[in-house]
């Protein structure tokens, strides 16, 4: 690993023991009842937007082609994050901290409930913490291998950085150990890595277009409506997503149940192994060299 270094696997490493601690400390000051309900804000927010995100890509193929995976993103992690919000406001207005709850063994109980849940709690945020560090990292790594001539200067720092966090992470026996305890597969990260490929390199954005499946996307009706509209392209520009998701023209596609069943026909992974591999060489005749002049 050229990016990787074992003081920042340290660092990291001690990052992660003093979020733990300090979990542990806040879940005994809010209690084992308020404790306990961040866990479950985070379990129940995870479970019931993973759910939604499927039931949503479904249409498009499921979470393994990209116009299913952007669906369940938006709205299985926007149910998420309204689900997390909840409960968490919920646990803080109905239930009491543990300092009010006076002295004793009910109040040593009371906190050290709240302590072991807080333990919980960190574990369950480090343990989402490693997919989104390597997630990331993977990224980033596809964005650095695309311009493998340029010197490091000229990277991108954040890039740089984040490879760094990833490579650092998967370091020696602990980084085998942590890439073991991953939520996610290791297809997911090798997808990440083809996607940033494809997307960093204008000439391989092109070729990926030229997969027979997109080919028929972008001659679909209502995806040359999209492409020619002055409010979405104007939309586009301005990265204005509001204005993009409230867009006529950007419903009906959405609603268009053959653009659907054309989106979830798309093999993705198929679509950027045709992009990365060489296109092949040309076989049209070199041209014949001129003819000698006679003296």
């Amino acid at each position: 690993m050229q990016h990787g270094s074992p003081l920042w696997q340290t660092a990291l490493f001690f990052a992660g023991i003093t979020f733990l601690l300090w979990e542990i400390w806040r879940g005994w000051r809010v209690g084992v009842v308020r404790s306990g309900m961040h866990l479950a804000a985070i379990l129940v927010s995870t479970s019931l937007g993973l759910l939604a995100a499927k039931l949503v890509a479904a249409p498009f193929g499921g979470l393994g082609n990209l116009p299913g995976f952007l669906a369940g993103i938006v709205v299985g992690g926007g149910l998420g994050i309204f689900l997390f919000v909840a409960i968490w406001i919920l646990g803080a207005v109905l239930f009491k901290r543990t300092q009010p709850q006076g002295s004793g063994v009910f109040r040593i109980l009371w906190g050290a409930g709240g302590a072991f849940f807080g333990l919980l709690v960190g574990l369950v945020v480090l343990w989402g913490g490693i997919s989104i560090v390597r997630s990331l990292g993977t990224f980033a790594e596809s964005r650095v291998e695309t311009q493998p001539d340029k010197p490091r200067p000229t990277q991108p720092r954040v890039a740089d950085g984040l490879l760094t966090l990833k490579e650092s992470l998967e370091l020696g026996s602990a980084g085998r150990l942590l890439e073991s305890v991953d939520a996610l597969p290791p297809d997911f990260y090798e997808l990440v890595l083809q996607i940033g490929k494809v997307t960093s390199d204008q000439q391989t954005m092109l070729r990926f277009l030229e997969y027979p499946g997109i080919q028929k996307i972008l001659q679909n009706p209502r995806i040359l409506d999209l492409m020619n509209d002055p409010s979405v392209i104007r939309a586009s520009k301005e990265k204005n997503i509001f204005l993009l998701v409230s867009n006529k023209i950007v419903v009906a596609a959405v609603e268009d149940p053959a653009l659907a069943e054309q989106l979830k026909k798309i093999d993705l992974r198929a679509a950027l192994k045709f992009a990365l591999e060489s296109p092949p060489p040309s076989h049209s005749p070199s041209p014949a060299p001129p003819p000698k002049k006679r003296k």
